[in-house]
């Protein structure tokens, strides 16, 4: 089992300040995920000969094409940029949703 000072650590590493009931409550849940993590990593070890199975790899990255005719936004790449509200150096520009702590 986890113990409680290492729950204490990740609380204090994640800012978080947590009561004694917290503490207990989480000490359970994070060695059941420990204990399960480890039961998916045993599987996923078990391959050949003892090895672990590498993975395939490949690109995932598709080529840059133009749209086909009987794609539904052929042809409607610059009517949808006109429609975004905020536009800079060509890019749409989005409201920043993620802050650090100052």
């Amino acid at each position: 089992m986890i113990s409680r000072e290492e729950v204490q650590h990740l609380a204090t590493l994640a800012r978080l300040e947590l009561s004694d009931k917290e503490i207990e409550s989480l000490q359970k849940d994070m060695s059941g995920i420990l204990e399960y993590v480890g039961q998916v990593s045993a599987v996923a070890g078990a391959g050949e000969g003892g090895k672990k199975p590498m993975p395939k790899l490949h690109n995932v990255m598709r080529e840059d094409a133009l749209r086909e005719e009987n794609d539904p936004l052929a042809g409607k790449e610059k009517s949808l940029r006109e429609a975004f509200p905020k536009e800079k150096d060509g890019f749409n520009v989005v409201r920043k949703i993620i802050q650090k702590d100052e």
